[in-house]
């Protein structure tokens, strides 16, 4: 294998596929990148056979072929090699690299020992336009569950029905939902997506000029194509809980508040929350929100942000980092927090986007 690529242009691509590779394995290839030379294009790939990622530059290929180099070593070496281009030649298991004012060798590990890396279905299930599925995204990632203990609630929902996607995510204690119209005519289908493949689909997007990303689901996979980056994951198998049923038809006690002067007040009481499992009690009053926080080691806090109140005085206490999370993930003037008891659980919209729920489930207060 031999070729001539762009410093920028391979730093680009490596950094693309780099953040999956595994650093503790059994398998000392899953640590690789593989490169491979072929049809006068440069394509990179790693995999920790759960997520792949595969990546394409430009360059000059002098000659075909392939190899996996220690992904860490590489990427150290071009991120601190500033000249404009770089040369890579193959001999034997070796990586050989030179440019202007440096030179070095790289071990590497023969191709074939490489996993195969998933291949994407020719035909796309459906095109979504880039910024309305990231932040669609943002929206749902702060939700599901850090373990695997209960593997579906640690994925992203994703259901396509009636010209529509519907993503949500739960973790037992808060649910985030949003939907998303499609312009194609799609046939029903609903697969979960393990959260860190769409953490690392939101880091794709964000580093790629394309203007739409396409899925193609398969029986047990699902491909993203973002630009000339195709990200494979396994799908989690199971059933997604019927989370409808907990989303509140109605509310007897609406409370709509500023957004920034609700997360400073939040952000407050977090500091006094700290020692107390992130316990903080919300209060209606005729015109205010009155948050109150209390630790035993670091002492009290109490905040009052002026609100438009429909209904009676409610008291309420939620763990204020599941208020902070969602909050920081929605771009409105006014927030509205829905209550029917203290005992029920607690509903939060943004006025700009009805597409929007977040449901969030009440602490026990102490008396």
């Amino acid at each position: 294998m031999k070729f001539i690529a762009l410093q920028s242009n391979f730093s680009k691509a490596l950094n693309q596929v780099s953040r999956i590779v595994s650093t503790r394995t059994t398998l000392p290839v899953l640590s690789n990148i593989l490169i491979e030379a072929k049809k006068g294009k440069i394509q990179l790939s790693a995999t920790d056979l759960e997520v792949a990622i595969t990546a394409q530059t430009t360059g000059k290929v002098e000659e075909e072929g392939s190899l996996t180099i220690p992904a860490r070593l590489l990427s150290d070496f071009i991120v601190n090699n500033t000249d404009e281009s770089i040369e890579f030649e193959t001999e034997n298991n070796t990586l050989k690299l030179k440019s202007n004012r440096f030179e070095a060798s790289i071990n590497g590990i023969n191709s074939e020992e490489f996993p195969t890396v998933p291949t994407t279905p020719k035909e796309t299930y459906c095109n979504i336009e880039k910024t309305l599925f990231a932040d669609s995204l943002k929206k749902v990632l702060i939700a599901p569950a850090n373990d695997e203990t209960r593997p579906v609630l640690a994925g992203i929902f994703f259901n396509f029905k009636n010209n529509m996607l519907i993503l949500a995510a739960t973790d037992s204690y808060r649910l985030s939902e949003i939907k998303m119209e499609i312009k194609e005519q799609l046939e029903d289908k609903s697969f979960i997506v393990p959260a860190r493949t769409m953490n690392e689909a939101l880091r794709l997007i964000s580093s790629t000029d394309t203007e739409n990303i396409s899925i193609s689901p398969t029986e047990n996979q699902v491909s993203f194509k973002i630009g000339d980056t195709k990200l494979v994951s396994r799908l989690i198998e199971g059933s997604f809980p019927n989370y409808t049923q907990i989303i509140p038809s109605s509310s007897k006690i609406k409370v709509r508040a500023s957004h920034s002067e609700l997360v400073s007040a939040l952000k407050m009481s977090a500091l006094f929350a700290k020692n107390s499992a992130n316990n903080i009690k919300i209060k209606t009053e005729k015109n205010e929100i009155i948050i109150k926080s209390m630790a035993s080691q670091s002492g009290s806090a109490n905040a009052k942000v002026p609100a438009e109140i429909e209904g009676e005085s409610i008291e309420i206490a939620f763990n204020v980092r599941f208020l902070l999370e969602v909050l920081q993930v929605i771009s409105t003037d006014k927030v509205e927090f829905c209550f029917n008891d203290s005992s029920s659980s607690g509903m939060i919209r943004s006025l700009k986007n009805d597409n929007f729920t977040y449901i969030v489930m009440p602490l026990k207060i102490d008396d």
